[in-house]
């Protein structure tokens, strides 16, 4: 029998009043609060949300769990700060600058946020799933454009940067969301890559450093943000695209490692079916030389006799018998003519 992994939490089969005690005393010494909090947190996440803002963010999402708000307000509470941040970036000053960092990073706050609150909560949906991805996606682009106006209030023109960046992001998202599809189903990776990978896993370091190396969403918008208040557009947008390509290549070479030796599952969901069964000449009445081409009905719709079923062709007869010498699996005719 498999037994899941409780960690902190107690789960006995008591069988006399003595252990039932016993488990009552577990159960009642767990933090159940505590507990909830460390579980609202992603088990792997990257570096920066890790060390630096899922520590406090979860306190808000407690916070904002008592206060009866839901993951889809912090959610659009969340884009609606970035768009100010990205107002901001659009006035062209040191000062909108500034603020416009400080914004994007209390964007990023929430975003994580809106996460937590679904996992302490237990308020899961689709739509909140979606608004997410989704609204993750407006709230990097509008910064971007936010950006250029800024620069283009100071005569440097970074449009082209900005529209760099997006495609580069835009596919970036694209080859995750389609190797990710492609991959739900598969087998276990014997490829050199997945063993090298697992090696890696068990140093520390190698694991952050690696998290860090494909510039995660974390990582992406505190180099924006730091950058944006201290140096200028042209300069955030060097450092993004340089970036992103380095992850770009990394992912990409990775995946293409991977997916070598990776294998599928045998048949998936709105894929091609299973192959028909061969057909098998057998002996018997028929046309020709006494030899018919039948196929091979599956073994839940044989009969006695190696009689098809009238559940394995529902809508054709059975075809009459034809008067011969030959033995075979229809039974003789009574009779002959």
């Amino acid at each position: 029998m498999q037994r899941p992994e409780y960690g902190s939490l107690v789960a006995v089969v008591a069988t006399d009043e003595a252990e039932r005690a016993r488990a009552r005393s577990a159960v009642a010494s767990v933090d159940e609060e505590a507990v909830r909090l460390r579980t609202a947190v992603k088990s792997r996440d990257g570096f920066f949300t890790t060390f630096f803002i899922s520590p406090y963010s979860r306190y808000i999402a407690r916070w904002c769990a008592r206060r009866g708000f839901t993951p889809n307000q912090v959610t659009t509470a969340s884009l609606i700060t970035a768009l100010v941040a990205a107002g901001c970036a659009a006035t062209g000053t040191r000062g909108g600058y500034i603020a416009a960092g400080a914004l994007l990073l209390l964007s990023f706050v929430l975003d994580c946020t809106d996460g937590q609150l679904a996992r302490y909560s237990l308020q899961y949906s689709t739509m909140g799933a979606w608004l997410d991805a989704t609204f993750d996606r407006a709230k990097e682009y509008a910064y971007y454009a936010g950006l250029a106006l800024g620069a283009a209030r100071g005569g440097d023109d970074v449009w082209a940067l900005a529209l760099g960046a997006m495609v580069l992001q835009t596919c970036r998202h694209v080859v995750d969301f389609s190797f990710n599809e492609a991959n739900h189903d598969a087998e276990s990776n014997t490829s050199p890559t997945a063993a090298l990978s697992d090696k890696l896993d068990s140093v520390g370091w190698t694991v952050w450093a690696r998290r860090m190396i494909v510039l995660p969403i974390g990582e992406r918008w505190a180099m924006i943000a730091v950058l944006t208040a201290v140096t200028t557009p042209r300069i955030v947008f060097y450092a993004l695209l340089v970036g992103c390509a380095l992850a770009a290549l990394y992912t990409t070479a990775g995946r293409v490692l991977r997916s070598l030796t990776r294998r599928g599952a045998a048949h998936r969901p709105g894929g091609p079916g299973p192959r028909r069964p061969r057909r098998q000449r057998t002996a018997g009445p028929g046309r020709g030389r006494g030899v018919r081409e039948r196929r091979t009905p599956p073994p839940a719709v044989r009969t006695a006799g190696d009689q098809p079923s009238s559940a394995a062709r529902p809508s054709s007869p059975p075809r009459p018998s034809r008067p011969t010498a030959a033995r075979g699996p229809w039974p003789r005719p009574c009779c002959t003519p």
